[in-house]
């Protein structure tokens, strides 16, 4: 599933990447790592109880300029 993607600089230096459906941000260090922590957020949503699981591959990000 394709979600679209934005990431921005933090005042401290670390990277804000972020999702607007659904809605959820995440943070870290490299722009990389805050994609992936994206990621892992959004695949959280997903699952629709503990007992179920969504594919790593499942969600793909698309970058907003």
């Amino acid at each position: 599933m394709l979600f679209n993607a934005t990431i921005e600089a933090t005042e401290d230096g670390s990277y804000q990447a972020s999702c607007s459906d659904p809605m959820v941000s995440a943070q870290g260090l490299t722009p990389s790592t805050a994609l992936d922590q994206l990621r892992g957020e959004i695949r959280y949503r997903l699952e629709m109880c503990p007992c179920s699981s969504v594919d790593d591959d499942y969600v793909q990000l698309r970058l907003e300029d």
